[in-house]
Order: structure tokens, then sequence, then C-alpha cells
């Protein structure tokens, strides 16, 4: 098999929509040193869905770095962090996961420049159907960036807000009517049923005006659905999860690729969760 690709794994790049092509990407360090480094980004010279269809090899070397301060690890938290990044940074705060509880205004956010800059920016409550309806938020331009990274097949952004908190405090409200989670075993595994978005937008918006939350929003003007499609010849028979802390390499026919995860004949790999780890991709 041939070397196409080796170095510190990252979150795949992707174009487009309907399809979407997937571009593989590595991080780079100047040298073997244990501590603190620069990444570079190096993203692959192909796009990794040309490989559906192929054996495909990923190979760990059980080797991690931050993805956040660049210094060897041994253990990786929140998808790439060191310990000490998993502590100190804001970007690692439960607030980040549950937007709701931001407590910037209570002045004991860990990087009140950074929270600044990331957290008090236009942000949209979207409405999504991945393995099943969902509601979710995102800062990301253009919206489809997000909608790709979960695997969804259709989405419609329903209203904009400006702060992750106050979308935290409209999504957390939805949770009572509707799920705000994606359910990766069924998203790997099938096509998800399509449904009647704009209707539900609809009626999401009319519950979401009778609760009177006291968040200030605009309605989405967007009444367009967005359709996704993603590089797939055929879902894996079984979902088992692939983890590079007790397994190093995958070796085995690459069948589809799905929001962040690569779906082979035997396992699937959610490559974002492997963030800072070292690995060499080969291919026939």
């Amino acid at each position: 098999m041939k070397e196409l690709s080796s170095g510190f794994l990252r979150m795949m790049d992707h174009e487009g929509v309907n399809p979407v092509e997937y571009i593989w990407v590595v991080a780079s360090y100047p040298s073997s040193e244990s501590g603190k480094q620069e990444a570079k980004l190096v993203p692959a010279n192909f796009k990794i869905g040309s490989l559906v269809g192929k054996r495909v090899k990923l190979e760990f070397t059980g080797k991690i770095r931050c993805v956040n301060c660049g210094k060897v690890t041994s253990k990786s938290f929140n998808q790439g962090s060191c310990f000490n990044c998993f502590q100190t940074l804001a970007e690692n705060d439960l607030c980040i996961l549950r937007p709701e509880t931001c407590h910037f205004h209570l002045g004991t956010c860990r990087e009140p420049e950074w929270g600044e800059g990331y957290c008090f920016q236009k942000h949209t409550v979207y409405l999504a159907n991945t393995s099943g309806l969902k509601v979710g938020i995102t800062r990301e331009k253009p919206v489809s960036n997000r909608w790709v990274d979960q695997g969804a097949q259709e989405a419609i952004p329903l209203l904009e807000v400006s702060s992750r908190r106050d979308a935290g405090l409209i999504e957390k409200q939805f949770t009572t009517v509707i799920d705000d989670k994606t359910k990766w075993q069924k998203m790997v595994s099938e096509d998800s049923v399509p449904y009647d978005l704009i209707s539900k937008k609809k009626e999401l918006l009319e519950v979401l005006d009778s609760w009177d939350l006291g968040v200030p929003y605009v309605e989405s003007a967007e009444q367009s659905i967005t359709k996704l499609s993603y590089p797939i010849s055929e879902y894996p028979k079984k979902s088992k999860s692939f983890s590079p802390d007790k397994e190093k390499e995958i070796d085995s026919k690459l069948l589809g690729i799905k929001g962040q995860y690569l779906l082979f004949e035997d396992v699937v790999i959610n490559i974002r969760a492997y963030g800072g780890y070292e690995i060499r991709l080969y291919s026939e």
C-alpha cells in the first residue's frame, strides 16, 4: 500500500454540500522535541472521498500532541487538549458544551478577551435532520459547515441571536419539545428519513413565541431546505466504534464518509475525537 499522508490528526475539511467533498488534514511541527511548538496545518492534495471503495489503512503511532500548545501529551482531553490546556483554556470550559451556562457576565470567564471574540457574535439556531430531527446552534459561516460536521442530510436556519449564551438559552428550551443530540450509531448506519422542515420550523417558532423567554432574536428569512449528500457506497453492517487508545490500526475497505466519521466495513471512527493523534494514512 502507498503512504498518502502522515502527521498529527485534525478534523477533515470539506467543500460543498451536495455532494460534500472531504479533504484530509494533518498538522506538522518544526521538531520532534516534546515541548510547546506551533503547528502547521497540512491539507492533503487529494480528496479523501476518492478512496471510498478502496482498501485503506490508518496507522496510529501512539504519539499525541496537544492541538492547542503542541506539547507531547500522554492523554488527550476534549478532542485533543493536554491536561493543562483542558484546565485553563476557555474553549474547554463546560459552557462551550452547554452555552446556556455561560458565566462571562459574572466576571469568571477563563479568558475574557477570547470570550468576547468567540461568544459575543451572531449565532444561528437551526433545525437539522441527522439521525432524526434536532435543534442546534452555530456561529459558523456558512452555517452549512456545521451541518456537514454533524452528518445532517437536510437542514434549515430557524433564527439568529447576538450571543452564544442567548442561542444556548433558546436551544435548551427547545429540548423540551425536540432533541438536541445526534444518535451517531444511527447516523452512520442509514440515511435519515426526510421531514417537512419548513412546516416544523413554523411550528417551533410559534412555540418559541408562546414561551416569551425574554431573549431577543431575529427569525431567519430562509425558507428553502439545504440538502446534503455524502460519499457513501454503502453503510457498514455494524457501527462498532474504533479507538486508537485500544487498537493501533484500521486496515479495511472504506465504505464512506459522513459527518466527521470514516465508515469502514468492520468499524467506524470519529476523526474529530482524535485530534492531535499521530497517524499515517495508506491506500492501495
